[in-house]
């Protein structure tokens, strides 16, 4: 059942285009592999000096996050470093984060913490716009022409019809609505080890804040 919340949270994560805004400290030559080539299909192997790096964490998908070192000159490019599993990745909302080097294929192992709240606004009441429909007759004049087959020298009757019929109609309105949104904040805590000696080569500390719109009531559109 944990597992299950894991993957479930992780989903989320990817469906919610998260973000997690931070810095990669690292404090000794750190091997990583980044994206590179044409439209950054493949990885080239490049070494991060010590230093510290304003960094962004991507979920792009439950196998597939993105580490981003932004670039501090307008000549140089942001470093791109992908974490990508063939399996989800399986992070709970709090509690330990481990991740294998073997298993994004990167050299260096991911081990940390990440911690999760929320907190919800006031409730907002107030009108909207909306649409609906409803079925209203309209009657139109049809019109065509008739020739007596016993008289086709005769010039043809025009003959007409008043024809009714049932149309959906979209009205635009208003409705009362009452909402509040919620907010879940993260952060999250990891170290950057060497997959062979398991010494710390950087660490990462990074956090975000997603809001969901709660709709709490809706009136009827008139």
């Amino acid at each position: 059942m944990k597992n299950l919340f894991s993957l479930l949270l992780v989903s989320a994560f990817a469906a919610s285009c998260i973000n997690l805004n931070g810095q990669l400290n690292v404090t000794q030559t750190m091997n990583v592999k980044k994206k590179g080539g044409f439209l950054n299909m493949k990885t080239i192997n490049v070494e991060l000096e010590p230093g510290a790096y304003k960094s962004e964490l991507k979920i792009n998908s439950d196998k597939s996050f993105t580490l981003k070192l932004r670039a501090d000159k307008e000549d140089e490019k942001d470093i791109l470093i992908p974490i990508k599993s063939e399996k989800a990745f399986d992070l709970p909302a709090n509690g330990p984060v481990r991740i294998a080097g073997n298993d994004i294929s990167q050299p260096f192992n991911l081990n940390g913490t990440i911690t999760t709240g929320y907190s919800d606004s006031s409730i907002t009441r107030t009108l909207e716009d909306c649409t609906f429909t409803r079925n209203e007759r309209h009657c139109e004049k049809v019109c065509n022409e008739y020739r007596d087959p016993r008289r086709p020298e005769r010039r043809p009757e025009v003959r007409c019809d008043i024809i009714c019929r049932d149309v959906a109609v979209t009205i635009s309105g208003r409705r009362p609505v009452e909402y509040h949104y919620r907010y879940t904040h993260r952060n999250l805590e990891v170290e950057f080890n060497d997959i062979n000696t398991q010494a710390q080569l950087a660490t990462f500390s990074a956090n975000g804040t997603e809001s969901d719109r709660i709709n709490d009531y809706y009136g009827e559109c008139r």
